[in-house]
């Protein structure tokens, strides 16, 4: 009987002492805090930065893994750096991870350098935080603005910003507040944020303020209130980069009206006598709100940025005691009127499943020449009719023909077989048996500071059910004529190609490999691992006949003297007569158009009947606004081909009929160039209520915002990549490579000439 009982519970016995050492083992190594993103709320498909507080029993050397799952289903490891734990001390620990959807957890493990797991913790995530979950995660068009610093007080000094907190969340904003020596040390942890409050706290490190500088110059929005600490503002790192071509100095405010005009509010600012600020003498840009004192609210471009620089404090009267203030922020941070309420498409109303522009642009990046056209709708129809027909085929196989019916057994798999085979073979055919590819890059230079922003969208197709290794290599030396080493932003020189960041791409869509889509149960991802340093993916799993979108950025700094510019602007929303500028990049700019104001010029050899042609600007030439092949229009009418036509003599005899018309724009459209186009110039052409889409989750893409800020936007194509993709440590040369350029041109003042008229003696 005993001997019975011991080889019966032997095993469970085994098994209990592994656990327990196991339990042990996990034991050594605790993590002791987790903070997401800033203030633990972020976006599905951006960078979202993780920190950890280790405490370990022993010393001993790891890493820290987070595991997140993808729009595929399939579970991605993002590392750490390897890590030396000391003997019961606290170790923080970082790493930036990619959410694949709203909801799901991620989990965390602190891994030995062996591969064994000492340490784990799973962390839930909803679109709204509680008690239940870690972290948020957000639509990307919901605004989230950080504050470093207080906004809005009572009259007795204490704090009141929980209650502007309430006021702007329930206009769909998520607010997160801290201290200014508490804001990230890499612009990367800033992906998720719309806009960034310096709000009379300026006191961080320079690396602080070397990563809030190259979030403006990737096209981040920061608003500093200089009010009365205008002394603090001067001694912080920041004033190196934010005060460039400004000049904040102290004055006593007796006018704020054109505060409150600003905010669209009824509410009066309650000012009882003059009141300490500043003014901002900005040699560039443009001036927001003007008092009688000068300039109190003023808006600059940083790079692909903006600068917002106010005069008034937030956190003290009078503005503290506005019952406005909330407008007048959310009106700072471009916050619309109305909230964007999900399913009301503008105007429009198109059931087409598609809701952004981003979507948009990944249809035509999976558009191959090579490959047929294919869609989850039509492939998951054609499984339906599959399951529809199988069943009565059978049925009058085994009956009708064979009368046996006893034979379903080997017929029903048979057909089954059979009609996976014919499928493989009618899509090796159609398809081939070679990985295809397709490459779009987008190159963004500022020419005033020589700031250069390369991105880059890669295809991969895939015949069979493969694992792949994958990387993108960015050259900063294709705009540079002799190939020499550039100078990148953090001051050091870039001789040859670097990797950026490479990260999978989703539509921000509800549908199937959606990232808005709900979370499910994950069962059999295939696991596959980014690098560390994240610039590759190792193990990548596509299925067969399918693909897979990958994206890298990478930034560099180039020399200033690419373009020589004299532009001036008119003063009627277009360009002077006398505006000229000359580029010396290694092509010619094809195709392109330059965008100032209300105005757009293209080449017009063609006479209106193909606006975009075969021009080009060579290198070294001239470009001109009135040249004999450069032509202005509107801006709007341009972009979305509005016509004003005459259409006949009226019935009545008298005067003649004309018909205003636009071109609707076509959601299905592939035709990259014009994609990126309109994501370029979105709001320009009239937003949402022109192509029905929103531009949420690719609005670091968006430029409409440069243009009020004296600054013009060149787009075009060029013929020289900057970037190439590495499959399983090999060069794969795409089916299809095209590269677009824009380029922010400044636009200065015209001198305003005045003459005086001559009275004879």
């Amino acid at each position: 009987m005993s001997s019975r009982y011991s080889s019966r519970y032997f095993p469970l016995s085994v098994l209990a002492f592994f656990a327990c050492l196991a339990t042990s083992v996990q034991a050594d190594v605790s993590i002791e805090s987790v903070e997401v993103g800033i203030g633990q709320v972020t976006r599905p498909g951006v960078w979202t930065s993780l920190k950890v507080q280790l405490v370990s029993a022993e010393a001993v050397e790891c890493r820290v893994e987070a595991t997140a799952v993808d729009p595929s289903g399939n579970p991605a490891v993002f590392p750490s750096a390897n890590l030396n734990l000391a003997a019961n001390q606290k170790t923080a620990a970082s790493l930036f991870f990619m959410p694949g959807s709203l909801e799901g957890t991620v989990t965390l493990k602190v891994v030995s350098l062996d591969g064994d797991v000492i340490a784990s913790r799973r962390l839930a995530s909803a679109e709204v935080a509680s008690e239940e979950t870690d972290f948020a995660i957000v639509k990307h068009v919901v605004p989230i603005w950080t504050v470093a610093g207080t906004i809005g007080g009572s009259a007795t000094g204490k704090s009141d910003q929980q209650s502007l907190q309430k006021a702007v969340t329930e206009r769909g904003v998520h607010l997160t507040s801290l201290k200014s020596s508490d804001l990230p040390t890499h612009w990367r942890a800033y992906s998720a944020t719309s806009t960034v409050f310096l709000a009379g706290e300026f006191d961080m490190t320079a690396e602080q303020s070397a990563a809030l500088n190259q979030w403006v110059l990737n096209g981040g929005h920061v608003v500093a209130v200089a009010g009365t600490r205008i002394e603090e503002l001067n001694d912080s790192p920041i004033a190196d980069w934010l005060l460039e071509d400004q000049e904040v100095v102290a004055s006593s405010l007796s006018d704020l009206s054109g505060l409150e005009a600003f905010a669209k509010s009824s509410f009066r600012i309650p000012i009882a006598a003059r009141i300490k600020g500043s003014i901002n003498k900005s040699r560039d840009g443009s001036d927001i709100v003007v008092g009688v004192e000068g300039p109190l609210l003023t808006r600059t471009a940083h790079g692909f940025g903006r600068i917002t620089i106010l005069g008034v404090d937030l956190d003290r009267a009078p503005l503290s005691r506005w019952r406005a203030l909330d407008s007048f922020v959310a009106t700072v941070a471009d916050l619309p009127p109305v909230a964007n309420e999900e399913g009301s498409a503008g105007q429009r109303i198109s059931h087409s499943g598609i809701t952004e522009m981003a979507t948009q642009f990944q249809i035509g990046m999976e558009t191959l020449s090579q490959v047929g056209e294919r869609s989850t709708l039509s492939v998951l129809g054609l499984v339906l009719l599959f399951l529809v027909v199988i069943g009565p085929l059978d049925y009058f196989l085994v009956h009708r023909l064979l009368k046996k019916p006893g034979l379903t057994w080997l017929t029903f798999p048979a057909i089954i077989v059979g009609a996976g085979l014919l499928a493989g073979s009618v899509a090796g055919g159609a398809n081939g048996d070679d990985i295809r590819s397709r490459m779009c890059e987008l190159i963004d230079l500022d020419a005033d500071s020589g700031f250069v922003r390369q991105s880059v969208w890669a295809t991969v197709y895939s015949p069979d059910h493969r694992r792949y290794r994958l990387q993108i290599e960015h050259d900063p030396r294709a705009l540079s004529k002799d190939q020499t080493a550039s100078a990148s932003t953090n001051g050091s020189s870039s001789r040859g190609p670097s990797a950026g960041w490479l990260h999978w791409i989703a539509a921000p869509e509800s549908n199937f490999g959606g990232m808005y889509r709900a979370a499910g149960l994950n069962l059999g991802g295939a696991e596959y691992q980014f690098s560390e340093g994240l610039t590759g993916i190792d193990n990548l799993p596509i299925s067969a006949a399918s693909d897979r979108i990958l994206a890298s950025s990478a930034t560099s700094t180039v020399s200033p003297d690419l373009f020589d510019l004299n532009l001036k602007q008119a003063g009627t929303g277009h360009l002077s007569r006398d505006s000229t500028f000359t580029h010396h990049l290694p092509g010619a700019i094809e195709d392109w158009v330059l965008v100032y104001g209300n105005r757009i010029y293209f080449h017009d050899f063609l006479k209106g009947e193909d606006l975009l042609g075969s021009s080009a600007i060579e290198p070294g030439v001239v470009w001109s606004s009135t040249g004999k092949t450069t032509g202005g229009r509107e801006l709007r009418s341009f972009l979305t081909g509005a016509r004003f036509q005459k259409t006949g003599r009226k019935s009545t005899g008298q005067g003649d009929e004309f018909e205003h018309t636009n071109v609707e724009w076509d959601r299905r459209a592939t035709d990259l160039q014009t994609i990126v186009r309109m994501l370029t110039f979105h709001e320009l052409a009239g937003g949402r209520d022109y192509t029905g889409l929103l531009n949420a989750a690719s609005s670091d893409l968006e430029m409409s915002d440069s243009m009020p800020l004296d600054r013009a936007v060149l787009f075009g194509k060029v013929s020289a990549p900057s970037a190439t993709l590495q499959l399983d440590g090999q060069p794969l040369m795409p089916d299809q490579q095209e590269s677009f350029i824009r380029v922010l041109l400044r636009v200065d003042d015209a001198p305003i000439e005045l003459s005086l008229p001559k009275f004879d003696d």
